[in-house]
């Protein structure tokens, strides 16, 4: 950095946490609060007390213009960051005491609600108010694929799941957001654990997993059991360890989760896969990158197929996109990772089906060249698609077209 841009450096203003006194005179917040909220606008509170003492307070969003022309400021603290997290906004002071808090909006009975919270008075609150995400989860119904691949899949015969058998490329278990795969678990025994670990297999399918916006490793069986495992592959505990740790620390974004028995792996699997829809739903909802107004119901673009997945939640809590949610076309954005895209029978079908609704006409070539597919594939998709009443094929000669029943009357547009 030459000396210029040390100049220019210096001469960015520091952001500041400023409080200062609530100009109305009859009010019950007395207190105004003015956050540099990091790439956004500022937030303007107003709220009765100047730091929160013992118990959350509760604060009313403002317009940043009704900030006083002249305000009679009582506090200005620098500000070392202070960012957006879903339904929250994170402020960290440059002070010794005092530092970090957060503000957290809610909603009830229709009303948006938003409170400004400190360390202490998390510690004062009950369980269920320190992580609001994890309220009921164990209530929630999901859908949850399971990959076709899995031999004596994880039943969940306690929790609230529904199973649909789909091909996935990464993960034994997962959950979509339409025809997009946001969250999978990897399942291993410690004796497969042990074999993907001395093969090189699993740095593979950890790879894949941090591809995804959430990705979680579950093991039937405890640490100790794996170190147990390593005589029969030969190998020194010490080394098997090192290659923990080091696959560990390269995919951070992948967690690894030790249980016991069977059925505390299947149930850390259904509660990790409800928490991750409600926290990427949440992402959605707050980055904007979900156009609700262009949601099409399902019936749209395939009839008597429900979607990937359907996730609701307990009162309060909706994690899931509506039915019917078309991804095709349009891009799903996340801050942190992207979704894969899953392109089975299933999500080629509700692909061509939509396509063939915007007006293009298949045929085999065109199908094949677009999804990557084998001819005999190709022709099976369509013909699947012409029994389900969903297309019809209309020409005599080769190549035969494959149109929506709509278009029917026209010859379709070709776009091969």
């Amino acid at each position: 950095m030459n000396s210029e841009d040390m100049r220019d450096t210096d001469m960015r203003p520091t952001p500041v946490f400023v409080v200062a006194r609530n100009p109305k005179s009859d009010t019950r917040l007395p207190y105004l609060l003015y956050l540099p909220v990091a790439g956004e606008r500022p937030l303007v509170l107003a709220t009765s007390d100047a730091w929160p003492q013992g118990r959350d307070l509760f604060c009313l969003q403002l317009e940043v213009e009704s900030w006083p022309a002249r305000p009679e400021v009582l506090d200005t603290v620098p500000v070392q960051s202070c960012w957006r997290a879903g339904k929250a906004v994170h402020l960290v002071l440059k002070r010794r005491h005092r530092r970090r808090s957060m503000f957290i909006w809610t909603e009830s009975r229709g009303r948006t609600l938003v409170f400004w919270r400190t360390q202490q008075t998390v510690r004062a609150a009950r369980p269920s108010i320190r992580v609001p995400t994890a309220r009921g989860l164990e209530k929630r119904t999901i859908s949850i694929a399971v990959d076709h691949r899995e031999r004596y899949p994880w039943r969940f015969p306690r929790q609230h799941a529904s199973m649909e058998r789909r091909e996935l490329p990464v993960g034994d278990y997962g959950v979509f957001f339409g025809d997009r795969l946001v969250a999978a678990v990897e399942r291993k025994s410690t004796t497969d654990l042990m074999n993907a670990i001395s093969s090189g297999t699993l740095r593979m399918q950890l790879a894949e997993l941090s591809s995804l916006p959430r990705g979680i490793l579950v093991v039937e069986g405890r640490l100790s059991d794996l170190v147990k495992a390593r005589k029969e592959a030969g190998v020194s505990a010490g080394w098997l360890l090192n290659l923990v740790a080091a696959l560990q620390a390269e995919y951070p974004n992948v967690q690894w989760f030790f249980a016991e028995t069977r059925g505390i792996a299947q149930d850390i699997a259904y509660r990790w896969l409800s928490a991750a829809v409600v926290v990427l739903r949440e992402k959605f909802e707050t980055q904007n990158d979900l156009n609700h107004d262009d949601w099409q119901p399902a019936s749209s673009f395939r009839p008597g197929i429900a979607p990937a997945v359907s996730a609701t939640g307990a009162v309060g809590a909706v994690a899931e996109a509506p039915a019917g949610w078309n991804p095709v076309g349009r891009s799903m954005k996340l801050s942190d990772a992207g979704a894969v895209y899953v392109k089975d029978r299933l999500g080629r079908q509700r692909e061509a089906l939509l396509l063939a609704h915007q007006g293009r006409a298949w045929t085999v070539r065109s199908y094949q060249e677009h999804f990557q597919v084998s001819t005999t594939t190709a022709y099976k998709d369509l013909e699947a698609l012409v029994q389900q009443g969903d297309l019809t094929p209309v020409g005599s000669r080769r190549p035969k077209q494959y149109i929506c029943m709509k278009e029917e009357g026209s010859k379709g547009k070709s776009q091969e």
